[in-house]
């Protein structure tokens, strides 16, 4: 992971905020607070085990997270693309993160550091609230996968990625997609096959949650 002066990143985070937060001043504030790191593909960004301090914003590239079983298998836990947060929450708590994130391309972070996000909230009342907002997507987006793996068949779960997230089946490397879907890659050929000829379903099941 090294440090990098990315001129275009800053404009993207820049452009990032203003969207987020309609706030100029609010957005080339927390644009002045970022660090930037460039991670090459397969390095990691965070350790299972580790505490951070740390929240961060991808600017370029794909960041995985993932857990290790007890079998030592792993398990994708979720894919980070710009425009996204990768990070743990459990810096709310103080308590050290459950899973790892690694970079599956190379890939550009925008780095902040919770206390300096912290400082700010009192000038910019307005943050508290977006930071809620942005926790209670989380969640959301949580529940939305949990409830798929529940009431969902993996050729559904499959054909979500592709009409949410079709970049991911074309960069993604196949095992990681067969973790997230909870089947080995040979099942994932055969989904493959399947899903090339039947609707999708389920979708407006899943958005009503």
């Amino acid at each position: 992971m090294q440090d990098c002066k990315d001129i275009k990143g800053k404009e993207y985070v820049l452009y990032y905020f203003l969207n987020w937060s309609k706030n100029r001043k609010l957005a080339e504030t927390l644009t002045r607070l970022a660090t930037y790191k460039h991670i090459s593909a397969g390095e990691s960004i965070l350790e299972a085990g580790q505490r951070t301090n740390y929240i961060c914003l991808v600017v370029s590239g794909l960041v995985r997270g993932f857990y290790i079983d007890e079998e030592g298998n792993d398990r994708t836990k979720c894919f980070s693309v710009p425009g996204d947060w990768c990070c743990s929450y459990n810096y709310l708590s103080d308590m050290p993160c459950p899973f790892y994130l690694e970079a599956e391309q190379d890939t550009v972070l925008a780095m902040f550091n919770i206390q300096d996000v912290d400082n700010i909230k009192e000038k910019f009342p307005i943050l508290k609230t977006k930071i809620e907002e942005l926790l209670a997507e989380t969640m959301m987006k949580s529940e939305q996968r949990i409830y798929s793996f529940i009431s969902m068949e993996a050729k559904d779960r499959y054909m979500l990625i592709m009409k949410e997230q079709p970049e991911l089946i074309k960069t993604v490397k196949q095992e990681h997609i067969a973790s997230y879907l909870g089947v080995t890659p040979s099942s994932l050929s055969r989904l493959k096959k399947i899903c090339q000829h039947l609707p999708y379903d389920n979708y407006k099941a899943l958005c009503r949650l």
